[in-house]
């Protein structure tokens, strides 16, 4: 029953009241027209017991107005005219009033309407029932105050769990939010990557197999089963990036792309028709995944863009372990792109972008740009283990490592 009140509209809430009023003059009213023990004219009887009633339209706008009007009231029905003892409606009031005092008062306002009941009721009784003082004032005013505040109580704690319970929920929406964004963001990547530079290949060698088609046979059939191969290759990361392949659909994967797998990528760039130079130096050491994938995206697309800008360039790969990181270097003696810029932080084009983006997730440093002597030049340092909060290695690693 409480859970339906508290669930009712301002303006439900209104006509609730109203008619708590109304029933409350019905029965002073009828209480006062058959009581033997009144005191005083009926009509003035009537009319004071009435702005008594009346009063409690402000109970849960104005409670302590209610509650000095009705005890203003109590007091000249006690000294002019029927003693509230001797009426229901009065009791019945009272105890309205109590736990209205309870309820709907906030802080010492509360304590304030408890007292003011105590003291009128205490002295009343001390006035005109001496022996029968405890009996009133403790369950007809404090007990149902108590009754009031607890319901206070509840209903704010309610509330409160609530509203944390929603702000919880949107905390939830918007971190999904926030990953589904950075999700797509890593897919679109990965997109990128992965068709830029199998397309780039397969582009290249379709425009090579067109050239030599009428001259030598062979060399287009060879590029046309590049072509294939490449795109084979390029499905089967495609289909690893977006879940697992249904079984005995198309080829086996590999495995997913990993700086382990360098040959093979300079393998495609050689038969694109790029002359790619590899050198691993130091000892290598096995990257976390996600340095690993970094590395790997970075050396692909500075080839991709090789084939795109310098076709049949000549094109060095340098991967050295140094404490603590990997540096890769993909220097090419090429034109490079026509937009070109000294060698700096990297930028301009999406893959460029893309590269900045991954190494900036894991404390690392990339430069893009021009060569000095010709050629176009990348340059990226990782971290062989991930960072902590700070900017610092974990605490496998060594300390000092910038973000």
């Amino acid at each position: 029953m409480l859970r339906r009140i508290r669930g009712l509209s301002e303006g439900s809430l209104r006509a609730l009241d109203r008619a708590l009023v109304c029933g409350l003059i019905a029965v002073e009213v009828i209480d006062l027209s058959t009581n033997s023990e009144l005191r005083g004219p009926l009509w003035l009887n009537i009319v004071v017991m009435t702005a008594i009633a009346v009063s409690f339209l402000w109970r849960r706008s104005r409670p302590l107005v209610t509650v000095v009007c009705a005890f203003a009231g109590f007091v000249v029905m006690a000294v002019w005219l029927t003693q509230p003892p001797d009426m229901f409606a009065t009791v019945l009031m009272l105890v309205l009033l109590g736990y209205a005092a309870g309820r709907h008062m906030a802080g010492r306002g509360s304590i304030v309407g408890l007292a003011i009941g105590f003291v009128v009721i205490v002295t009343l009784s001390i006035v005109y029932d001496p022996g029968d003082i405890f009996f009133p004032v403790t369950f007809f005013w404090i007990l149902p105050w108590v009754v009031g505040r607890t319901s206070r109580n509840q209903t704010m704690l309610t509330r409160e769990l609530a509203e944390k319970a929603e702000r919880a929920q949107h905390a939830r929406e918007e971190d999904e939010r926030r990953a589904i964004a950075l999700e797509r963001n890593r897919i679109a990547r990965e997109l990128h990557d992965v068709l830029a530079h199998n397309l780039s290949v397969m582009v290249v060698q379709a425009t090579g197999a067109r050239q030599v088609l009428q001259k030598d046979p062979q060399r287009a059939v060879e590029a046309a089963a590049l072509i294939e191969r490449t795109g084979r290759e390029a499905l089967d990361e495609l289909r690893h990036l977006f879940g697992p392949v249904r079984r005995g659909d198309g080829v086996a994967l590999s495995g997913p792309p990993s700086i382990a797998r360098l040959d093979e990528l300079a393998r495609r760039a050689r038969d694109a028709g790029l002359r790619v130079e590899l050198r691993v130096t130091g000892d290598p050491v096995e990257l976390p995944a996600g340095i690993d994938l970094a590395a790997y995206r970075i050396l692909q697309e500075a080839l991709t863009n090789t084939l795109k800008h310098s076709a049949g360039a000549h094109a060095r790969v340098t991967v050295s372990y140094e404490p603590n990181e990997v540096v890769l270097s993909i220097e090419d003696d090429g034109e490079g792109p026509r937009d070109g810029y000294e060698l700096g932080d990297a930028g301009g084009g999406h893959g460029l972008v893309g590269m900045r983006e991954r190494v900036a997730v894991y404390g690392g440093v990339v430069q893009a740009g021009r060569r000095r002597g010709g050629g176009f030049a990348v340059r990226a340092r990782l971290p062989t283990r991930p960072l902590v909060p700070g900017g610092e290695l974990s605490a496998t690693g060594t300390p000092g490592v910038p973000a």
